[in-house]
């Protein structure tokens, strides 16, 4: 009908509750949560980050130092360039101890390089016994360490180098590191064990050729250079009596000659002598042994030696007191070396003793003296070093 009236919603009140139209959560924004770490916290994360993205650097950094001086070993190291643990022991062979040393070195600072996580443990392990060797080092003498090939590099500067990437390495034992996987872990170890092998067997080789001889000049072949200096041979009388002509008293001996090749260093090692005939030790090797008594004691000393010349002192004191039951003494005179322009300490010797000095020839013996060596029937009984003050004996009497 045309009366009909439209009919209409009446509007929302506004005071409608939220229950009437609820509103969909579909595309809401997230809440963000409150911030509760504390400033602490915050700070420790960030220094777990940093310490974790420095370490591997810190490792890596102490591995180089340590393959440089491997390196340095294995192209110009020498039995004279050892720390003194090493030069005052008899029982110990140079050759074996820089050849290891570099085989241990080279295969620790491949394995450190390549995987931090791994080699910083035997990195860590390896310059503290570097430490503790230098410290002995340092207790016993003032000379150079021959770190480094022999580099004058004074021990305490190369202690302090150590204990400083000692520290850095030691630190990173607290950062958790990434390990390496299996795959790279066996490369790594296999480029350890194959670079170590190479470098200590061309070091091996190296000293060997050093120490088992070079072909000489000819003015180092000749008899004056055989034979023993002017100022030995005018000590005592009895010293002329060490000279190669004396070799012809016993003409049934083939007659003593100079090697006709001379290594740049010789190896004195009494303690292996004991059982030998003296003629068959490298001693007879050098000097014409055969005017020697027959039983003798043999003491090997420097003149620059000062403990040397407290030992010669004593026994000539000794000698002068009981001269009845004194031993008859061959005073063997390791030569000065050419660079050494200090004191010379010798002064005092036991009286009418033959004096021989080692030919000059060779650069250098490895030994460190005093030395006692007793000869029984021209062989070699016992041997005996006789240790500096404050240290202990490094060599045993049989």
């Amino acid at each position: 009908p045309a009366d009909r009236t439209r009919v209409t919603k009446p509007a929302a009140s506004p005071n409608t509750t939220a229950k009437s139209t609820p509103k969909s959560t579909t595309n809401a924004a997230p809440r963000a949560l409150p911030n509760t770490a504390s400033p602490a916290d915050t700070v420790e994360r960030r220094g777990a980050r940093f310490g974790a993205s420095v370490a591997p650097h810190a490792v890596r950094l102490a591995a180089l130092w340590l393959l440089a001086g491997a390196t340095s070993k294995a192209v110009s190291g020498m039995p004279t360039d050892l720390p003194w643990f090493f030069q005052s022991s008899d029982r110990l062979d140079p050759q074996v101890a820089i050849t290891l040393g570099v085989l241990v070195e080279v295969a620790v600072a491949i394995l450190a390089l390549a995987a931090p996580s791994i080699g910083r443990l035997p990195l860590a392990a390896l310059l503290t016994l570097f430490a503790a060797i230098l410290g002995h080092h340092m207790a016993n003498t003032d000379a150079s360490c021959g770190c480094f090939g022999g580099a004058n590099i004074p021990a305490s500067a190369m202690l302090i180098a150590d204990l400083v990437f000692l520290a850095a390495t030691a630190w990173t034992l607290r950062v958790p590191m990434t390990k390496p996987t299996a795959a790279r872990l066996a490369t790594a170890a296999a480029a350890a064990v194959l670079l170590a092998g190479i470098a200590s067997w061309l070091t091996n080789e190296r000293i060997g050729l050093a120490l088992g001889g070079v072909t000489p000049e000819a003015s180092s072949t000749t008899p004056e250079a055989s034979s023993t200096t002017p100022e030995a041979n005018s000590v005592t009388p009895a010293a002329n009596s060490t000279t190669p002509a004396a070799s012809a008293t016993t003409p049934s001996a083939p007659a003593w000659s100079m090697p006709t090749t001379i290594p740049e260093q010789v190896l004195l090692r009494p303690l292996q002598w004991i059982g030998k005939p003296l003629a068959d030790t490298p001693l007879g090797t050098w000097v014409d042994t055969s005017p020697f008594p027959a039983d003798a004691r043999l003491i090997f000393f420097y003149k620059s030696c000062n403990h040397c010349a407290d030992l010669l002192a004593r026994l000539a004191a000794e000698q002068t007191a009981a001269p009845a039951s004194a031993p008859t003494y061959v005073l063997v005179q390791l030569p000065t070396p050419p660079a050494y322009k200090g004191r010379l300490f010798v002064e005092t010797v036991p009286a009418h003793a033959a004096w021989v000095e080692l030919p000059a020839v060779v650069k250098a013996y490895v030994m460190t003296p005093p030395w006692i060596v007793d000869v029984k029937g021209r062989r070699v009984v016992a041997a005996e070093r006789i240790p500096w003050p404050g240290e202990k004996a490094a060599g045993t009497t049989k």
